[in-house]
């Protein structure tokens, strides 16, 4: 991946930056509608330390699960996705890089279970990026193509009653980024993490995780790119309507 965006810029110059520090906050509702099919929500707040921007994520999205749709021969789950976000990024100098970004996505994924407590899932995922800014140099459209990696390992009803206690997610990200923007252009993500689910609708997680992202930096006309290494502490809390 890093080669692929060396060649899309090759009078780029790269600068690797030290380690930065972000804490994100979320809180995902979610109601069920029946016949497999859920509505999705997301409430996000994200920041970097020593403060330079702050950033506002909402988020809906619908899926639809089938226990068979592409294979049929193997006892799994797929599911189909759709959504939208909307991402608003304030910084110390909003006039220069404030932004507002519509993020339109489509995702498939299929879950397997390796074993009664160990489930593995892999989200192959498309997103769309209109990024608005009052900077010039900013890249208006970008598209880009995520894949997921991901298990699950349930300790639910171990020390504790039925359907309660904790549970370990670890996942692992690429991003394929075929059209790049200005902002945010992740290239992997690795996270592990630490739930505990007080009932099957309701969950408190928490994960350390490491990202690796490519930057143009704005105040050199676009014209330097800056790769950060960041060091994402998540806290999410999980709630299912019916």
């Amino acid at each position: 991946m890093q080669q692929l965006n060396a060649q899309e810029q090759e009078n780029t110059v790269t600068d690797d930056s030290e380690f930065t520090q972000q804490v994100w906050f979320d809180f995902d509702p979610s109601w069920n509608m029946g016949d497999g099919q859920k509505f999705i929500g997301n409430i996000g707040y994200r920041t970097i330390m020593p403060k330079s921007w702050h950033r506002i994520i909402l988020k809906g999205s619908f899926e639809k699960n089938f226990d068979k749709l592409i294979f049929k021969k193997f006892k799994h789950n797929e599911k189909l996705l759709f959504g939208t976000a909307l991402f608003f990024l304030t910084t110390k100098d909003s006039e220069d890089y404030g932004s507002f970004e519509v993020r339109p996505f489509q995702g498939y994924q299929l879950a397997v279970n390796v074993s009664p407590r160990v489930v593995f899932k892999q989200l192959f995922r498309f997103e769309e990026r209109l990024v608005f800014s009052n900077d010039p140099n900013n890249q208006f459209f970008g598209l880009r193509f995520r894949y997921q990696v991901q298990a699950v390992f349930n300790l639910e009803g171990i020390l504790f009653g039925e359907g309660e206690g904790f549970y370990i997610p670890v996942a692992l990200e690429g991003f394929f980024n075929m059209v790049s923007t200005s902002q945010f252009n992740d290239v992997i993500r690795v996270t592990p993490g630490l739930g505990y689910q007080f009932n099957p609708d309701f969950k408190i997680e928490s994960s350390l995780a490491y990202h690796y992202t490519n930057e143009d930096n704005v105040d050199n006309g676009g014209d330097k790119l800056t790769r950060t290494n960041d060091i994402v502490f998540r806290f999410r809390i999980i709630k299912t309507f019916k």
